[in-house]
């Protein structure tokens, strides 16, 4: 199995591409007020309103920078009715990994979506577990913008 990897800050990162729907160049957004932290807009994706978190913001307290490499991960994640939509903006998307060897990754507070470190990678990116990634005021956010 293959895993995309990119860049938080100086920490490298990886999500399994199994879930992964598309790959998009950097865009605009529709706002979002009041929206849970991280949560930076709205992507009009395929006939559906996505909600998107910026990693750094999340993990590093500050937005992802406008680079070549930025990219929007547009995410397919199981919910009880079926499956949801979510946009993840990552810095330097550039390499698809294996998923192969890991090494188990140590607990961070306020990060458990953190998981094992691929050791057959270059860089030992870290697995991001996006289920554990969104806030818990996301599946909301998803209900109101799908009703708008």
């Amino acid at each position: 199995m293959l895993a995309i990897a990119f860049q938080v800050g100086d920490h490298a990162l990886a999500l399994p591409a199994s879930r992964v729907v598309e790959l998009l160049p950097r865009r605009s957004l529709r706002p979002i007020a009041m929206a849970p932290e991280g949560v930076i807009g709205l992507l009009a994706f395929r006939g559906a309103l996505v909600p998107v978190v910026d990693l750094c913001r999340l993990a590093l307290g500050r937005d992802s920078r406008p680079l070549r490499s930025t990219r929007l991960i547009v995410l397919s994640l199981p919910q009880e009715d079926g499956q949801r939509l979510v946009g993840l903006l990552a810095e330097s998307v550039l390499d698809l990994v294996t998923l192969g060897d890991t090494l188990p990754g140590l607990p961070v507070a306020g990060a458990p979506w953190l998981g094992e470190h691929l050791a057959g990678s270059p860089g030992m990116p870290q697995l991001v577990d996006p289920m554990r990634l969104l806030p818990v005021e996301l599946a909301a956010l998803y209900q109101q913008a799908a009703s708008e």
